[in-house]
């Protein structure tokens, strides 16, 4: 899994700055500051999921691929078809 910490400019300019300067507590505020904002956020997110990832957008995504897909014959699902292959 791949986070993306998202900085405003200033607080970009102020952790460029600080790691030029090698001040860590600057750049561990900054960090710290934008850990917090992304954390809530993903909360925020799993809190109230987009209907996209519901199971019922889901399975009716997955429906709709297959709608026109041909039905099998009986003989492609019956014991025989399966195993005509295999001795």
């Amino acid at each position: 899994m791949t986070i993306t910490l998202k900085l405003t400019p200033e607080q970009e300019n102020r952790l460029r700055a600080g790691a030029a300067q090698q001040d860590a507590q600057t750049v561990r505020e900054i960090l710290h500051q934008a850990v917090d904002s992304t954390v809530e956020g993903l909360l925020r997110r799993s809190l109230h999921p987009s209907k996209d990832h519901t199971l019922p957008a889901l399975l009716d995504k997955v429906a709709s691929e297959f709608r026109d897909a041909p039905a099998l014959s009986d003989e492609a699902v019956s014991r025989a078809g399966i195993y005509a292959d295999h001795p």
